[in-house]
């Protein structure tokens, strides 16, 4: 298991190191996937059987909010999902299945045009779709 280390620790100097946290942010790193609250929830406690939910979803809402995960909120009633990967990146979202799949983002994000005036702070894209596995079925 990979502890959060002393670059992690700069970056999010109000964490305090704890067993729980480093096994909930090891387990989002290790899942391949976008996993849900629930999912992670699920495999913490296949390690670790006594950690509650509410440790698991609290340490989620502080990783996202330190940076050391990403929260991606998901369109319409699909739940938010965990992302391991830091870089600047999209998600599509596959109608069918469910899957997210990770976007590359090439190049430079659209100029925006705002009716009004607003400072935007970031920008998140889900590209809905049907995914190459459901389309060939």
């Amino acid at each position: 298991m990979r502890m959060i280390t002393n670059k992690d620790t700069a970056k999010a100097s109000q964490l305090r190191n704890t067993a729980q946290r480093n096994l909930v942010l090891e387990t989002v790193r290790s899942m391949s996937c976008h996993p849900s609250a629930e999912e992670v929830y699920e495999a913490v406690r296949k390690k670790d059987g006594h950690v509650s939910k509410a440790t698991v979803y609290r340490n989620l809402s502080l990783l996202s909010r330190q940076g050391l995960i990403r929260k991606v909120s998901m369109p319409g009633t699909c739940p938010d999902r965990y992302d391991f990967n830091l870089t600047p990146h999209f998600h599509a979202l596959c109608g069918k299945c469910g899957r997210i799949i990770d976007v590359d983002a090439m190049g430079d994000v659209p100029h925006l045009v705002f009716s009004e005036d607003f400072a935007a702070e970031s920008v998140e894209l889900v590209v809905m779709g049907i995914c190459g596995c459901c389309s060939n079925e």
